[in-house]
């Protein structure tokens, strides 16, 4: 059965949405709503192992999986959750997961930048390895009624997608602090790339910032910095860059702010530099891509 563990990797390594795809038992539609792509999924009996991210910016992703119908077992982190409809699981797209269904299943995936995830509502959370809220708290439901609403929502409704998503991230930061055991916190050094992400996240618009300065935050050597990086196949200053830029990029597209505020707001010092590089990343300049947006809406 091939078809289904490629579609597993098209939507948890951030694949380019396509359409509605249906053929041996099952289908799969995936939208864009703001900054996530969400998808719906139903499919048979699979087995399906990813091996985490390769230092491609597409792969520092996070997945709220949300269980419609069927059972799931999910592994990450040394950990198996199975997943019955009703629950909800957070994944980490840059470390491996492994999936088993034994039986028909469908459940909604919505993909966060990693770094949106973490400056509303993972932060706290990074270093703990079975992020899960189960279906009996209380806000389980109104969380995936929410997720599919945005879902639902028509094509460049951009402002009700923002609102819906900020929702969800509020209600999830909340649902897994009641639902998440503090005293099972793994070893930072297992979660390490995430820690150093998450730093990026929390320091984004801090000009600046360093290997060291990750180091004496996260409590480790800045050796131990730069050998995470290139395991990811990055180093911290192109991860950093990285990070920034695909977030100006977001803030270009979604916002009105001036191209000026957006590169200083995410640590440029320097507004040519900002515009170089980001010319280089997308092969357009700042400006032409806003220009490009304002076109799209009028």
């Amino acid at each position: 059965m091939p078809a289904i563990p490629a579609l597993i990797t098209s939507i948890f390594m951030s694949a380019p949405l396509g359409g509605e795809s249906q053929g041996e038992g099952w289908s799969a539609v995936g939208v864009q709503r703001d900054v996530a792509k969400i998808h719906q999924l139903r499919c048979g009996p699979f087995t399906c192992t990813l091996g985490g991210g390769n230092g491609e910016a597409g792969a520092f992703n996070t997945h709220l999986v949300f269980m419609r119908a069927g059972n799931l077992t999910i592994g990450q982190w040394g950990h198996r959750r199975t997943l019955s409809a009703g629950d909800i699981f957070v994944g980490c797209a840059w470390l491996p997961m492994t999936f088993d269904a034994v039986d028909e299943i469908e459940l909604m995936v919505v993909e966060l930048p990693a770094w949106w995830a973490m400056q509303r509502f993972l932060d706290r959370f990074l270093i703990l390895p079975d992020l899960y809220v189960g279906r009996d708290f209380f806000a389980a439901e109104i969380i995936a009624q929410l997720a599919r609403t945005v879902f639902e929502l028509e094509d460049g409704d951009d402002a009700g997608a923002a609102r819906g998503l900020e929702m969800i991230a509020d209600l999830m930061r909340s649902a897994l602090a009641a639902c998440v055991d503090p005293d099972k916190a793994m070893l930072r050094a297992s979660g390490r790339m995430g820690a150093i992400l998450g730093f990026i996240a929390r320091n984004l618009d801090q000009p600046g910032l360093s290997a060291t300065d990750a180091a004496k935050s996260l409590k480790c050597s800045v050796r131990t910095i730069y050998k995470t990086c290139a395991t990811y196949g990055t180093s911290f200053s192109a991860f950093l860059t990285e990070v920034r830029l695909v977030t100006a990029q977001h803030r270009l597209m979604r916002t009105d702010e001036r191209v000026s505020q957006i590169a200083y707001g995410v640590g440029f010092s320097s507004l040519s530099h900002f515009s170089r590089l980001f010319r280089a990343r997308f092969g357009v300049q700042a400006k032409s891509l806003r220009r490009i947006r304002s076109r799209v809406l009028h």
